[in-house]
């Protein structure tokens, strides 16, 4: 039988939610491209501008919201990066010899409703990326522990490449980015039994959210 909760943890919780939901939606990031070199194999071009959380890539280049999600991290809760002079921005490169450069600002919303965002996917097959033309890279989530504040459930299936999140919270996408240029360089980690299929769970070790990461060969 379920032991009945008094009023002073009843007031706990009330008062942990109202702090989480504080931390976690009280700023969001303004991502606006500032410099593109030749062409972006993704389509970005200066003036773009994008709204990010540590979850939400609002259609961002993957490799690019990887590269700078550990400052957004810090961004999103109130720091600040020690080499930037304004506490409020920074700027970052994309990885691909820094053809796309970015500057990031925070902002505070005025509200606690959570950002989330899901654009349509872009088509990068055809372009010259000979993994992302072979195989076809799907997450599926396998389990929860408790609930997903992006909203995840067990089942479902995000086809992601270096370029595409997918849809899936940022913070997921980024723990499993690495895997994804390894499974498209047609190679596997060594400690996988399966060689098509990698497990991982996802940063928030309360929810736990447990997926894995699986490699097909795309149709010719």
């Amino acid at each position: 039988m379920e032991e009945k909760k008094d009023l002073q943890d009843l007031v706990c919780e009330d008062d942990f939610v109202r702090k989480f939901t504080e931390a976690e939606n009280r700023y969001y990031q303004e991502i606006t491209i500032t410099s593109v070199q030749g062409e972006c194999p993704y389509g970005h071009v200066a003036g773009d501008v994008f709204r990010v959380t540590n979850c939400n890539n609002d259609g961002l280049c993957g490799a690019l919201y990887k590269t700078i999600h550990s400052q957004i991290i810090t961004m999103h809760y109130g720091g600040n990066i020690p080499w930037e002079e304004n506490p409020d921005t920074f700027r970052g490169l994309c990885p691909e010899m820094g053809r796309v450069g970015v500057s990031v600002k925070r902002i505070e919303k005025g509200d606690f409703t959570f950002l989330k965002t899901i654009p349509a996917p872009r088509d990068m097959t055809q372009k010259g990326f000979r993994g992302v033309d072979k195989y076809r890279l799907i997450i599926e989530i396998t389990d929860i522990a408790n609930e997903c504040a992006w909203g995840h459930s067990a089942g479902e299936r995000y086809d992601v490449d270096p370029f595409n999140t997918g849809g899936v919270c940022g913070y997921l996408y980024a723990r499993i980015y690495d895997f994804i240029n390894l499974y498209n360089s047609g190679v596997s980690p060594p400690w996988e039994f399966e060689e098509n299929s990698i497990m991982s769970v996802c940063p928030d070790s309360y929810n736990l959210v447990s997926f894995r990461l699986i490699r097909e060969l795309r149709p010719l």
